[in-house]
């Protein structure tokens, strides 16, 4: 049987048909994620930048605002991911420094999936550097209250000293009002280290942040003294600012009228009481005061103070 001779054009058309039909990609997908949404499902799209990541290729961020975990919480939040596993991604950034990704919120998450010894976590993954990460990492625990008070004044004083943000930025960028940045930073600033060193230890878990700020607004000198009252006479909130209230707030005494007699009434806290005592006279001496208290005294059977 004769063949023709196959020409030089057409060998090349072949060729190219050929190799398009081998390289073109099937408009078809084997991937779940990319079907078509049921109707009755619409209005959902996909979250880009979420991956299952080795646990090894994770690390915590070392300028993390929050410093410690509750040991109790921590073993309550081991067991339920042991039983159902991680409901939340942890949100991390790449390092390039560290060529690692770097943990911006799920601290927890990732020391109980260390324990468990997990493989791999669900992460989102986030752009951004400093000032941003910060921010975040700030707004992220001030959301579930998870930061105890030094950790947020020390975060609030970077956000000031570092990256350069005015309290009235601060606020904005974290949603708080001004005045509560300014009490924060009023821990960093004013308290003195030994009871910041306190207030930092496990020991500082009896000071509020309403404590610490009270603590501010008294002499340096005074201050480490006074933090060790608290935690031995387990003082509230409350007693400790009545205690620290300027003497000028404290006692100044205010007139009223009563049935006609102008009464003078005279306040005294101390960390048992709050005491008010109104005189049916203008002028008050400590004579007067002294003279009351041993009445009192009497009327309730005490013979000496």
């Amino acid at each position: 049987m004769n063949s023709k001779p196959v020409s030089r054009s057409s060998a090349e058309s072949a060729q190219q048909a050929a190799a398009s039909a081998f390289q073109s990609q099937s408009t078809l997908t084997l991937e779940p994620d990319n079907a078509a949404i049921p109707p009755d499902q619409s209005g959902r799209r996909r979250l880009t930048g979420t991956y299952l990541i080795r646990r090894d290729r994770l690390m915590s961020d070392p300028n993390q605002p929050r410093r410690k975990f509750d040991e109790q919480e921590l073993t309550e939040l081991k067991r339920s991911i042991e039983a159902r596993g991680i409901k939340q991604p942890l949100t991390v950034r790449w390092s390039q420094q560290n060529s690692l990704y770097m943990i911006i919120d799920g601290g927890r998450r990732f020391e109980a999936a260390t324990r468990l010894k997990l493989e791999e976590l669900p992460c989102w993954i986030q752009a951004g550097e400093g000032r941003d990460i910060l921010i975040d990492q700030i707004v992220h625990n001030w959301q579930r209250s998870d930061l105890r008070p030094y950790e947020t004044a020390d975060a609030l004083s970077r956000l000031r000293d570092e990256f350069g943000l005015s309290q009235t930025e601060i606020a904005q960028v974290t949603g708080k009002s001004k005045a509560e940045i300014s009490k924060f930073l009023a821990l960093h600033d004013k308290v003195v280290p030994e009871v910041q060193k306190l207030a930092h230890g496990d020991s500082g878990v009896q000071l509020s942040r309403r404590h610490l700020y009270a603590i501010s607004k008294i002499a340096a000198e005074e201050q480490g003294g006074f933090a060790d009252r608290i935690l031995r006479e387990n003082l509230t909130a409350d007693q400790t600012e009545q205690i620290t209230r300027p003497a000028s707030r404290k006692e100044k005494p205010t007139v009223r009228r009563s049935r006609g007699i102008q009464s003078r009434q005279k306040r005294f806290q101390t960390s048992k009481a709050d005491v008010l005592m109104t005189f049916q006279k203008q002028s008050i001496t400590e004579q007067d005061i002294a003279l009351v208290v041993a009445e009192i005294a009497g009327q309730i059977g005490l013979t000496s103070l």
